[in-house]
């Protein structure tokens, strides 16, 4: 039988494909799910395919949802989210019957279990190798491994194999709102993928056999430096030098008729070393030939690159920032949000495109922020930047954003006397430098939209990441930034987080205690790493001691205390708490008095004693700070940590006599469940999910047996 990459791409193509070890595992539930194996396929055609065969999926709007649906793999899709999707910012009014009747549909098809009810929406269920693109992820994610582990050969095959799994434009037969909001991303990561194909074709030698094919994806993509960068390379391995420079002059030449700017940093510093190369490379099989050729270096000479002001360049040398802070070590997760921002990527080329990264205290906005940036820093050539605009530290005033941007044109040498005064002149400057250059800006802990106005490029070839403690309407509204939200991890994530942590083999001997520990920090990264570095510190404790440690020392947050102020769980919560307004802080204190974790207006409305329009007004108050979260309209859920620092607070900040009148009005009011618990339950639709251990965080409060009754649903 053939064997190899290739032939495993040509297997999955046939309906057999390869179960890959870190393709997404199937959703905890998948016992529930059909008894049968499906292929799912959106690289092309959107398609599903059983042990019979074919499953025709009829119509672009079912096809979208099922789409939409695989897109988020094992996760859940919100109605509105997957309205969004398939219907784009003008859906029908009976949108979400449609979507029901869809779904429905979709069931009868592919089997009982394949699609999950979950609020607010639904889930998929596909199992390791069904879906095509987790097997095109997880071949590249591969052969990056061996290209770092200087196995080119292998590299170049593994890519090439999986690379013909595309059949065509992927998600074809869909609605175009669909097409409009994700083929961007799934072209970006198929070039991304191509351009490491021709990495390690050159890397290993075979620059002859592949001119040919770069010369094709150059007209394909001819603002693509890249590749150009690539095809110079190899046509000067080939002894083809002239015609090398010609590909930087030509691309030069479109660049500033097309788009009016420069030529990146990378193809800059290629087109200058070739022509100072002085090998001699004739030999047209000369493998290796002008290695040093492989990563432009910095050219040592002062240059002038950038803009000017008419008395000379801006900048008097050829400074390239690298300002990221250091990777997060062993990142987890985020991996829908991670390839989210890659899908950015490509718009760089005819706008300047800004990220809005959001989410609670401790969820790890600046750690994804920074690793993502890592990630990405080979596309930014011409420098990568990191600005806190709270200097100072966390807890320091906001940093006005002319200040911001002096950062920036020190960081690229701007000499003194080009600096102007005031205000505007200095934030005009910050622009101009940027100008023609493709630059990453990472800004983090950002107070508001108007901090992070002045501070986004006016051309295109920049990408903004700002990181904030509250969602930026006002930028996505008006500045068209593309939110990212960051939730608390998954239950498989939190596991997988203390794994890197402790090591594989000591979670994996103590499943339920690591389960546990995951549910006791509410699988909030900050809270998990405090554990985990407790655990660390003690490596002969099973981590059932560790469980029971903290059961016992659970008062408040005290068991959650690092002792180190960067990991302070409280202080994170304190600074999202202090931007409230008084009666938000006030009845984000009360919360802690609530037995459930979720809340409606109406029951805001009972434990404030205010009108429910007040109160559905502070809830998005408090939604707007991370510090509840909306899953479905009307519906807000804080998850255990924030609900025990809110109980904190109270017993700090309220009285008695506040707290008991509260409760009372709590139980008085008509939609609480404390009035329908009399009520029979209804029959369940669905085998009861196993109990996880409670936290143990809050005390009791109030009638708790009655109040924890509610189901929400």
């Amino acid at each position: 039988m053939t064997t190899g990459p290739a032939a495993t791409a040509a297997r999955w193509r046939a309906g057999g494909a390869e179960t890959r070890r870190r393709t997404p595992r199937p959703h905890r539930r998948s016992s529930r799910r059909r008894e049968r194996t499906m292929r799912y396929q959106l690289l092309g055609p959107v398609t599903a395919t059983g042990p019979e065969g074919p499953v025709a999926v009829a119509g672009p709007k079912r096809r979208a949802v099922l789409a939409a649906l695989l897109l988020n793999a094992n996760r859940v899709v919100s109605e509105s989210r997957l309205s969004h999707l398939v219907w784009g910012n003008d859906p029908p009014p009976s949108v979400r019957g449609q979507i029901q009747v869809h779904v429905s549909g979709l069931r009868k098809l592919l089997g009982r279990g394949a699609i999950l009810r979950q609020a607010p929406g639904y889930l998929i269920v596909v199992g390791p190798g069904e879906l095509d693109l987790h097997v095109f992820d997880e071949a590249v994610a591969r052969a990056r491994e061996e290209l770092e582990a200087d196995r080119p050969e292998q590299a170049a095959e593994r890519l090439r194999g999986v690379l013909d799994t595309w059949r065509g434009p992927a998600l074809g037969g869909v609605t175009e709102s669909l097409r409009a909001l994700e083929v961007p991303g799934l072209n970006e990561r198929r070039l991304s993928a191509l351009e490491d194909y021709f990495d390690a074709r050159l890397a290993a030698g075979r620059h002859v056999h592949t001119v040919g094919e770069l010369q094709q994806e150059v007209g394909r993509h001819p603002f693509r430096e890249r590749l150009q960068v690539q095809l110079m390379l190899a046509l000067h391995r080939c002894g083809r030098t002239p015609e090398a420079l010609q590909v930087y002059a030509d691309t030069r030449a479109r660049l500033a008729s097309e788009v009016g700017i420069e030529p990146g940093r990378s193809l800059r510093d290629t087109h200058l070393r070739l022509l100072r190369d002085t090998t001699g490379c004739g030999t047209a099989d000369a493998a290796g030939c002008a290695p040093d050729l492989g990563v432009p270096a910095p050219v040592p000479t002062a240059i002038s690159v950038g803009a000017s002001d008419g008395r000379g360049p801006l900048v008097e040398q050829a400074l390239v920032p690298r300002q990221l802070p250091p990777d997060v070590p062993l990142f987890v997760g985020r991996s829908e949000q991670l390839a989210y921002l890659d899908g950015l990527l490509a718009a760089t080329a005819t706008t300047t495109v800004a990220a809005a990264i959001g989410g609670g205290p401790g969820v790890g906005k600046t750690s994804f922020a920074v690793h993502w940036a890592h990630r990405v820093h080979d596309r930014f050539p011409d420098g990568q930047l990191y600005v806190s605009l709270r200097q100072g530290g966390p807890d320091a005033p906001a940093l006005d954003p002319a200040e911001a941007a002096a950062t920036v044109r020190e960081a690229f040498g701007v000499p003194a006397p080009r600096i102007p005064a005031g205000r505007a002149a200095r934030l005009g400057l910050y622009r101009s430098v940027l100008a023609g250059r493709r630059v990453l800006i990472v800004l983090d802990d950002a107070q508001d939209a108007d901090q992070v106005r002045p501070l986004l490029p006016g051309v295109p070839g920049c990408l903004v990441v700002v990181t904030s403690r509250t969602r930026l309407v006002g930028l996505v509204a008006a500045e068209g930034a593309w939110p990212v939200t960051l939730d608390l991890l998954s239950a498989r994530e939190a596991r997988e987080f203390l794994a890197h942590r402790l090591g594989a083999a000591r979670v994996a001997a103590e499943p339920e205690a690591a389960g546990q520990l995951g549910e006791m920090c509410a699988r909030l990264p900050l809270a998990l790493a405090v554990v985990a570095a407790r655990a660390a510190t003690c490596p002969h404790f099973p981590l059932g001691a560790v469980v029971e440690e903290l059961r016992d020392a659970c008062v408040g947050l005290d068991a959650l205390d690092s002792g180190d102020p960067a990991t302070d769980l409280r202080a994170a919560f304190a600074r999202s708490d202090r931007s409230l307004s008084p009666p938000a802080a006030r009845l984000f204190r009360l919360l802690g008095i609530h037995p459930g974790p979720d809340i409606t207006p109406a029951i805001a409305a009972g434990l404030l004693g205010e009108p429910v329009r007040r109160a559905r007004a502070l809830l998005a108050e408090l939604s707007r700070a991370h510090l509840m979260t909306e899953d479905a309209p009307g519906r807000y859920r804080g998850h255990d940590l924030l609900r025990a620092y809110a109980l904190e607070l109270t017993l700090v900040h309220d009285t008695d006599e506040d707290r008991r009148a509260a409760l009372h009005r709590l139980l008085a009011h008509p939609p609480h469940p404390a009035h329908r618990a009399a009520r029979p339950l209804p029959a369940p639709t669905e085998p009861p999910r196993p109990a996880v251990p409670s936290p143990r965080l809050l005390p009791p409060v109030g009638n708790e047996a009655v109040c924890e009754a509610e189901e929400f649903r």
